[in-house]
């Protein structure tokens, strides 16, 4: 059985991990202690109740087997590595570096998801990257999924266990069928399905409690990518119901497309000579991003220049031209295979790290690949967020009803919001941004590449947003008005998101000066200098906005924000 190690309960912490480890170490190679020292000092892991320093002193121990944080980040990365995002160094098992595709997933942000599905569906055994003890020939989700979609939409947790995580191919469509054939026929009563577990356990030599323990990967990859459900459904045979995981609209529409697509496994690519491989892995490498939301025009020439040895190498394997190719060349080829056909800079050795700490010196965090591709612009918006900007909308609905005037709920909202730290006020901005229609987004703490706080879409251009919670000024300062210009700047030399010169950068904190006469002379001087247009908005006006867009449809004109210089009175 393939065997899926469980280090978190659900995958938003999974990629926060990675995203922290890659965010303090990207350029370098790490070892295991390095991953813990990284998950521990972006709070997303505990020893004995403690956080930080003290817990990794609790946690660590000589005999390494029994260090809990030690272990458990030993599970990630096995899980990094099947996905590709993380590989170990050919000279030792326990080193590793990250890969051009884990920085795509961090570059996605909060959009993770997309890519993330991609990964999982790009899993295949055998391949290069993992030594998977077993005869496994079997890309495990799509066979899931597969077989999900020939049995009544879904599958038990025992039912995954004794099907496709046993089989050993899912190469044909008689090999799904055959599996759900298996399955359909254990759904008459209880006791089918629990025999044919047993007999697996006994089988393999692993106690049945084991063997569930390791679908708990698989099945949170299932919800929290919202391909599947928890729903009953009773035995052909007996009165009793058991627990199915039954395929939601979407994930019905990822295994129907899986039927489409070309399952390319790794020995069919073996015989294709150099320029052939090269050519086809960047192809379904890319073709696997742009699915996933990502902008390609970065490497479209690269692109084009590859068309006519995918074509060769399409037609050498007797595979069509023009259907979505299953193919992850991150999470199959060896780690010489996949250097030279995605160059990137050489990681920084931990002994040269030491040394350089030691000795005071700089050590590059490496530059760039040249086939890094950015997000598109419309993947970052509050997609994921709809049931916060539910709750927002309902709770200003509800405060106007309450309020005498639109007034006096804009002001009973900030008076709501006056104890708000960075992680609680950060996010709301946006979301009052959103429910006047605008696009908006915030931006994840230590992306050097995203160095506004957030985002707001105004005539198809992104504005940037310097944000400043209560707890950090109550009253706006000039120091906000300094970091608005750092961000105009930064946005339009580093790009990331589309942007207009001409249009302003904001401010929002949550209350304008009393006096406003030194914060409007630095307003004009800037103007003035640099051409540079700063607005400023307080959270009260922003949530009058909010609360009239949302009660009586009427919302700020764009032109008026995107041009706003000064403050902003309603």
């Amino acid at each position: 059985m393939l065997r899926f190690p469980n280090p978190g309960s659900t995958l938003t912490n999974f990629v926060a991990v990675y995203t922290a480890a890659f965010e303090q170490y990207r350029g370098h190679v790490v070892d295991l202690d390095d991953l813990v020292q990284a998950t521990v000092n972006a709070n997303l892991a505990t020893s004995s109740g403690h956080m930080g320093q003290e817990a990794i002193k609790r946690s660590t121990r000589k005999d390494r087997s029994r260090d809990g944080l030690y272990n458990q980040l030993k599970m990630y990365t096995e899980l990094f590595r099947s996905l590709g995002w993380l590989r170990s160094t050919e000279d030792v098992a326990l080193n590793y570096t990250f890969t051009l595709l884990g920085e795509q997933v961090v570059a996605a942000g909060r959009q993770w998801k997309p890519l993330l599905e991609e990964g999982v569906l790009g899993i295949a055994y055998p391949s290069h990257v993992l030594d998977l003890k077993g005869a496994h020939d079997i890309r495990p989700f799509s066979a899931i999924l597969q077989t999900m979609l020939a049995c009544n939409d879904g599958l038990s947790r025992d039912e995954m266990i004794v099907g496709p995580l046993s089989a050993p191919t899912d190469r044909s469509k008689q090999d799904i069928a055959a599996l759900a054939t298996k399955i359909m026929s254990l759904r008459d009563k209880p006791e089918s399905i629990s025999s044919a577990l047993k007999e697996l356990s006994a089988q393999r030599g692993i106690q049945t409690n084991t063997l569930r323990n390791y679908t708990r990967w698989p099945l949170a990859v299932f919800r929290d990518l919202g391909w599947t459900e928890k729903e009953k459904e009773p035995y052909s045979g007996a009165k009793r119901k058991f627990e199915l995981h039954r395929l939601t609209p979407r994930g019905k529409e990822q295994a129907l497309r899986l039927r489409d697509a070309v399952d390319l496994r790794i020995d069919q690519v073996e015989p294709l000579s150099f320029e052939e491989k090269r050519a086809l892995s960047r192809h379904a490498h890319f073709a696997m991003l742009e699915r996933a939301g990502f902008e390609l025009d970065r490497v479209a020439e690269q692109i084009k220049k590859d068309e006519e040895l995918v074509r060769r190498a399409l037609r050498k394997l007797e595979l069509p031209e023009g259907k979505p190719l299953l193919f992850s060349p991150f999470q199959s080829l060896s780690i010489a295979e996949s250097s030279a056909f995605f160059p990137t800079p050489e990681a920084t050795s931990k002994e040269r790290r030491v040394e350089a700490i030691l000795d005071g010196t700089e050590v590059g965090r490496g530059s760039r690949d040249h086939l890094f591709v950015k997000p598109k612009f419309e993947t970052t918006a509050l997609d994921d967020q709809t049931d916060e900007l539910k709750a927002l909308r309902t709770e200003l609905e509800q405060l106007r009803k309450r309020s005498k005037s639109l007034k006096d709920a804009g002001s009973t909202f900030a008076k709501s919001r006056r104890h708000d730290k960075q992680s609680e006020f950060y996010p709301l901005i946006p979301q009052l941004f959103g429910l006047m229609g605008f696009k908006s987004d915030y931006s994840r703490a230590g992306v050097n590449y995203q160095r506004w706080d957030a985002w707001v879409s105004l005539q198809n251009s992104a504005v940037p947003i310097e944000i400043k919670s209560p707890t950090e000024e109550v009253y706006l300062s000039t120091k906000a008005i300094r970091q608005a210009i750092e961000n105009k700047v930064i946005l339009l030399a580093r790009g990331g998101l589309k942007t207009n010169p001409d249009f302003s950068t904001l401010v929002v904190g949550y209350q304008i000066p009393n006096e406003r006469g030194d914060m409007s002379m630095l307003i004009d001087d800037v103007h003035a200098a640099f051409g540079f247009k700063i607005g400023v908005l307080d959270l009260q006006t922003l949530a009058l906005l909010a609360i009239k867009s949302v009660t009586e449809g009427i919302s700020v004109k764009e032109e008026q924000l995107s041009h706003l210089k000064g403050f902003l009175d309603v």
